[in-house]
């Protein structure tokens, strides 16, 4: 009965590259992994790379076949939201606060310079692409932001965090509560693998100023569930089965290595002030023994 339902969940799900990072590092520097705690089919199962995907996207400024391979690009990921817990606020209405880290799996960084003017009063940022040849690449992405809540600099719209509804199957079928598009103070907070090339135990990029910002291969960066814009509003949310889809760079602003393996996906159960993650195919079995759908989809339920 199992192996039929992962199949069907296989089938439905397309997100990906949340389940396996190898070769985490070992250095006694690196950061806890909230990831061994979690089942591994709570995460949404690797793409085929051969197969297009639908949450593939080109960059900003597209790079030529023959001009990738030739550059460090960095190739951001997001492990799967931890911390999870429900609050309820003054209003009497209950939000959902989560952990998150975005790191980089590329071969090279992700390094963002501000270049500060004087008359718009704004600070454009430049990403660098350093080549392995030596070269660099600038290519123009947004502006660094003053956060006042956060007291620091942050680079704009670079993840997002989204609550969805489920399919009999196991498959997103809408969203129903969002965060706004949030912006990052890019630093090196954690190590998530230290054999990815490019690597080193020092830290590049640990400032939140206007100038400087980035995430080095094999660092991650990590916004704990207590700070803020780490939530989602819960406000009209029913009860039941849900999937929760962390983003990292949503709108291809910045050049990466490749776009469809940016998002991480948790199922999980909201009870009133509780939730519970939960196994996409044990969902698919209870729903399947409740509803009628598989008449129709003409699958059987149990052996």
């Amino acid at each position: 009965m199992r192996h039929v339902l992962a199949a069907l969940i296989a089938a439905a799900m397309w997100l990906g590259d949340g389940a396996a990072f190898p070769g985490l590092a070992s250095a006694p520097q690196e950061a806890p992994d909230p990831r061994r705690s979690l089942p591994h089919s709570l995460i949404a199962p690797p793409p085929d790379p051969d197969s297009p995907s639908s949450d593939e996207r080109p960059p900003g400024t597209a790079l030529s076949p023959a001009e990738a391979p030739r550059l460090l690009l960095p190739d951001l990921r997001t492990l799967p939201p931890y911390d999870l817990e429900i609050d309820t606020l003054l209003d009497g209405s209950r939000e959902l606060r989560l952990s998150n880290t975005i790191w980089n799996s590329g071969a090279g960084a992700l390094e963002l310079e501000g270049e500060f003017n004087s008359v718009t009063r704004k600070t454009r940022v430049v990403q660098h692409i350093h080549a392995r040849a030596g070269t660099q690449r600038d290519h123009l992405v947004g502006e660094f932001i003053w956060h006042s809540q956060h007291d620091h600099w942050h680079f704009e719209d670079f993840s997002i965090y989204e609550l969805w509804t489920l399919t009999p199957t196991g498959g997103l079928k809408s969203v129903v509560s969002s965060s706004d598009k949030l912006s990052y103070c890019l630093i090196d907070t954690d190590i998530i693998d230290s054999q990815k090339e490019g690597f080193s135990p020092l830290r590049r990029y640990y400032g939140c100023g206007r100038t400087l910002q980035g995430l080095s291969a094999g660092w991650g960066d990590t916004y704990k569930s207590h700070l803020d814009g780490q939530s989602i509003r819960l406000a009209g949310i029913k009860d039941g089965f849900y999937a929760l889809k962390s983003t990292a760079n949503p709108d291809a602003i910045l050049l990466e290595a490749r776009y469809d393996n940016n998002a991480a996906l948790l199922y999980l159960e909201i009870r009133g002030q509780s939730l519970e993650l939960i196994d996409p195919a044990d969902y698919v079995e209870q729903r399947c023994q409740e509803d009628d759908w598989w008449v129709s989809q003409a699958i059987v339920c149990s052996i």
